[in-house]
Parts: structure tokens; sequence; C-alpha cells
């Protein structure tokens, strides 16, 4: 098991043994000169630093979308929320596993700290001013599906079915709101395909900085869960190389409360019907085929619940009408 970089120095006087160095016969021996490790919780302030930085992250990106900043600044924000709380944190602001951890806290309080409620609360209240800015800036699960899609291999579901499935979300998000009140699952993160890349990124770094202040760790190749936990999180990946963002429009239950908040968007993203021509170029462009263009009907609209205000359809229009 490993100890985070920052407790190391409480275990500088710690012997370490390895089985061949371990005579049987001196066994007892061993068990009197063993220490226990102790593992102390995560330090207030480090809690306190990620709050910090998923904030600025979502406020960047939120100045971004309402100024219509070029998509690769929102590219930008993606990486660091990759590096950092993706795999520095360990994928630490996840909105699966705090969904259940509220949704627990309504039964009992004490087990929500407010530095969690507010990483809740806080995507949400953005949600209703400029929708849903989180999952482009702020979510180490949409970052890592932001940086892996291939947009030249780009593949867009069928209407009817993209319709029927976005109904799994909320199935999701009402299941996992079941398993939290009754306490018997963290349905989020056990469907979350992410978390070998976040716990073995996050695993390698603390090893480096182990070994940089004189502590090293065993020397080992470090890998986080079992080979159905890795093809899980190969065929997502797969997937989500031709079709964007799978995770977070199929499954994911944040994204589905994050959506229905975004329908009450004060500043939803809107199309000019007085600048649109209908070319369908926003259409092509748009990662989760929130925007319906028909000329016939003189339907243009941008659906407030799919959007995640990526910039990429104000890229790519020539009428600046998104």
């Amino acid at each position: 098991m490993l100890v985070p970089f920052f407790q190391l120095s409480q275990l500088a006087d710690t012997t370490c043994y390895t089985r061949e160095q371990i005579d049987l016969s001196e066994i007892g021996t061993f068990r009197d000169k063993w220490i226990p490790q102790e593992y102390l919780p995560l330090p207030e302030w480090l809690v306190y630093a990620d709050l910090g930085v998923l904030l600025l992250l979502m406020m960047l990106g939120s100045w971004f979308v309402v100024t219509r900043k070029p998509a690769r600044w929102l590219t930008w924000l993606a990486i660091i929320t990759l590096a950092y709380l993706g795999i520095l944190r360990g994928g630490c602001i996840c909105p699966m596993g705090l969904t259940t951890n509220v949704v627990m806290g309504v039964i009992a309080p004490y087990t929500v700290s407010l530095a969690g409620l507010v990483m809740f609360v806080a995507p949400l209240v953005i949600a209703l001013f400029w929708g849903r800015v989180f999952c482009t800036a702020g979510c180490p699960l949409g970052a890592i599906q932001h940086l892996v899609y291939k947009k030249k291999k780009s593949y867009k579901l069928p209407v009817k079915i993209n319709r029927y499935l976005k109904v799994v979300p909320i199935l999701v998000l009402i299941a996992t709101i079941y398993f939290g009140i009754a306490g018997t699952l963290y349905l989020g993160c056990e469907l979350d395909p992410y978390k070998p890349v976040f716990f073995t990124g996050k695993a390698w770094f603390e090893q480096g900085v182990a070994c940089l202040i004189g502590f090293p760790m065993e020397h080992r190749l470090l890998l986080s869960f079992s080979i159905l936990g890795w093809a899980y999180l190969l065929i997502t990946l797969v997937v989500g190389y031709w079709v964007e963002r799978p995770f977070c429009r199929l499954l994911c239950p944040y994204s589905a409360l994050l959506g229905l908040f975004s329908m009450l968007a004060w500043k939803p993203r809107t199309i000019d019907k007085s600048k649109c021509t209908s070319c369908n170029l926003c259409v092509k462009e748009c990662p989760t085929q929130a925007i319906t263009i028909n000329k016939k009907e003189d339907i243009q609209k941008v659906s407030s619940y799919d959007c995640i205000q990526c910039n990429r359809c104000s890229d790519r229009c020539k009428e600046a009408a998104v």
C-alpha cells in the first residue's frame, strides 16, 4: 500500500523488510521490531487547495465561455484539470463519488465535509448562470475524454438513438440516489472507468517525489486495479476515440444533474437566427450533438441540457451566430 508523499517523513525511521530478508527462525524478532505504518487523514489545507483550484478553473472557464474565447483555451484548462485533479490528486474531484456522499449526507450530515459540499454545489451554481462549464473546465473525467477524442474520425449517433440514450444517465442518477440512501453502494464510482489512470498516475507521482526527497518506496511497477478494470478503461477509450464523451453522455449521473440545472441557465448558449445561414458547421462540430438546425422548419436551437460549453461551435461559425 502506498504512503502519500507528505507522510513519508513520519516513516523515515521505519525498517523495511522483504520476504527474502526475513529468516523464518527469527520471525519473533522481526515481529518485535515491526512498526505499524500510520496513515493519517488528508491534511485539511490540501482539501481546500483542491477546492480553490476547482473554483479557479470553473471561473476561468466561465469567462472563456461568456467572452467566446477560442476553444483551445478551454482545452488548456482540461489539460490542467487532468494533470492536477486527475493525476496529482488521483481524481479527487470526482462528481461520481460526491453525488453519493451528498446523498448519504442527507441521512448522516456528519459524513459530508463543508469542502465536499461546496465541490458538489459549485458546478451546479455555475450551471444556473452559464451551463455545464464544469464538464469542460473542472472535471477530470471530462478532461480525459476531451483530450482522447479524435475529431477527424468522429462518429455521430443517429438522432433517435441519441435521444433514447439520454435517459440512461437519469436512470443511473436515480439508482445512485437509491443506493446512497440505502448506504450499500457507491454506484457512480463503480461505473467510473478512469480510476486506473488517476490512481496509477498518482502512485507514480508519489513514488517519484519520494525518491527525490530521499525516502524511496519499493522499486516496482505500480498498477492499480485488476485486468477487468483496465479492460473497461481500454474499451471506454477506444469508443471515446470515435464517439466523444461516451461516459458523460451515456452513464454519468452528475452530468444528468448538471443538464437539468443548465436548462434553467441565466445565459445559455443560443443561436442568433438573424445571422444563422443554416450551414450546419456547428452541428458537425458539436461533441454532444446539442445543436439542431432545420432550415425547412426554421429551427436553430442549442440544447442547454446537452451543451458542455466547449466553444467549438462558436469557433466554427463563420457568421458569429452562436
